[in-house]
C-alpha cells in the first residue's frame, strides 16, 4: 500500500474516532499543533521520522509534547509509533484536515494573484463565492507575480483563470488565427 492510502487510512480512522467521541476539534487542534512543533523542530522531526529510534523512546517524546492534549489523537499518534508509521505524520494531518473541511462543508478556495490581497478584497471573493456555491470557503493565497494581474481561482477540479496572462495568451491565439485567416 502507498504512503498516502496509509495516512488516508489512518486519517480516517483517526477522524472517525474522533468524531465518534465527539472530540474533532480538540484532535484537530492537537494534531496541527504538533505538525508546527514538527515544522519549528528539526530534533522532534528527526526523532519521529528515524527507524532506529525506539517505539517507546518516540512515546515519551509524545507524552511528554501532548500532556493534557486531547486522548484520541495521542492513541492516534501512539498507534503510528507502533505500526512504523510515525513518518506519515505530515500527510495524516493534512488528510485529516480535508476530512474536517468536508465535515464542516468548507470548500478550500486557492486563489492566485500577482500581488497579495487585502483582507477586504479576500473578503469580497469569499462571500461571491459562498453565494454562487451555497458552502463555506476557505481561501488559500497564493502569490505569482508571473500572472500579471487579475486572479486564478481553484477549487476541487475547476479552475477559473482571469489572470492578465491568460487574456493576453487569448489575445495571441485570436491573432495568430487572424493572421492565418487573412493569408
Amino acid at each position: 500500500m502507498g504512503e498516502s492510502k496509509i495516512s488516508n487510512v489512518y486519517a480516517q480512522a483517526l477522524f472517525e474516532a474522533s468524531r465518534d467521541a465527539n472530540t474533532l476539534e480538540a484532535t484537530a487542534t492537537d494534531l496541527a499543533a504538533f505538525t508546527e512543533a514538527m515544522h519549528a523542530s528539526r530534533e522532534l522531526t528527526a526523532v519521529m521520522y528515524n527507524p532506529r529510534i525506539n517505539s517507546a523512546t518516540k512515546k515519551n517524546v509524545v507524552a511528554e509534547l501532548t500532556q493534557g492534549g486531547d486522548r484520541i489523537f495521542v492513541n492516534g499518534i501512539n498507534l503510528l509509533i507502533d505500526k512504523r508509521h510515525s513518518d506519515l505524520l505530515f500527510d495524516l494531518q493534512e488528510q485529516f484536515q480535508r476530512l474536517m473541511q468536508k465535515e464542516r462543508q468548507v470548500v478550500e478556495v486557492e486563489v492566485t494573484s500577482a500581488i497579495e490581497l487585502s483582507e477586504e478584497t479576500k473578503a469580497g471573493i469569499r462571500k461571491r463565492i459562498e453565494d454562487a456555491i451555497g458552502k463555506k470557503v476557505d481561501i488559500k493565497e497564493t502569490i505569482r507575480a508571473d500572472i500579471l494581474g487579475g486572479l486564478v481561482l481553484r477549487f476541487g477540479d475547476v479552475i477559473v483563470d482571469s489572470s492578465l496572462q491568460a487574456k493576453l495568451e487569448q489575445l495571441r491565439v485570436r491573432l495568430a488565427q487572424a493572421n492565418i485567416g487573412s493569408e
